[in-house]
């Protein structure tokens, strides 16, 4: 698809939902500190940082149960425990996330964020990258019964937003993400990871491939 075509496809865009993890920010240090200290209470062996990388941007459940087949509720616990400390202090933004951020908000775009991340986490992360300003609405993994692939925090943030779903785009590293905004009736965007392979974010069939945040500002006008 050449670049007026790109163009034509997101005429009308007016709000962007970025998921966070793998998107705009690298979480990763702090996950797998939290993921193994979690394993070590639980009396499990620690796992290598590409085992938990791969897990980056998903449900916590799902990484744990690669992991272990004891409690999750324990485990979940024991993370968010070493998480409050962890996750938010060393979390980096990608290259490029907080220019194109500013860029798409001076431009008079609306931004949302819809992660798996928890609330208290999120709003960390906004303060700690002076975000707040730029985010109109966000939700995470504890404002809704079900995360990603069910699409319920993207509907929640369009309507915290009031956006309407023809003028809202989604933008995302992971196969869920797509397939979310998919089954909230949202076009959608998605962005090479950092983490692991895109072979399941090309199979989920965005609208568009793209290999960095960057792109967006030649198709986004």
């Amino acid at each position: 698809m050449n670049e007026k075509s790109h163009n034509r496809k997101f005429t009308g865009i007016k709000s962007l939902i970025f998921d966070l993890d793998g998107t705009l920010i690298d979480s990763s240090a702090g996950v797998i500190e939290a993921t193994n200290y979690a394993l070590w209470r639980l009396d499990e062996p620690a796992r290598e940082a590409d085992e938990i990388k791969r897990f980056i941007g998903y449900p916590l459940e799902r990484m744990f149960k690669a992991f272990s087949n004891k409690s999750y509720t324990e485990f979940w616990r024991h993370f968010q425990e070493k998480a409050r400390a962890t996750v938010v202090g060393q979390s980096i933004r990608l290259n490029g996330s907080d220019y194109v951020l500013r860029e798409l908000f001076n431009r008079g775009f609306r931004l949302a964020i819809g992660t798996t991340k928890i609330r208290i986490h999120i709003e960390k992360i906004l303060a700690k990258f002076g975000w707040e300003d730029l985010i109109a609405a966000y939700a995470g993994a504890d404002d809704v019964t079900r995360v990603k692939p069910d699409p319920e925090v993207f509907n929640k943030v369009l309507v915290l937003m009031n956006a309407d779903r023809a003028e809202t785009l989604v933008i995302g590293d992971t196969e869920n993400d797509i397939y979310a905004a998919r089954a909230a009736g949202l076009a959608a965007i998605g962005v090479r990871s950092i983490f692991g392979s895109g072979d399941a974010l090309e199979k989920s069939s965005p609208d568009l491939m793209i290999n960095n945040l960057h792109e967006l500002l030649t198709i986004l006008r």
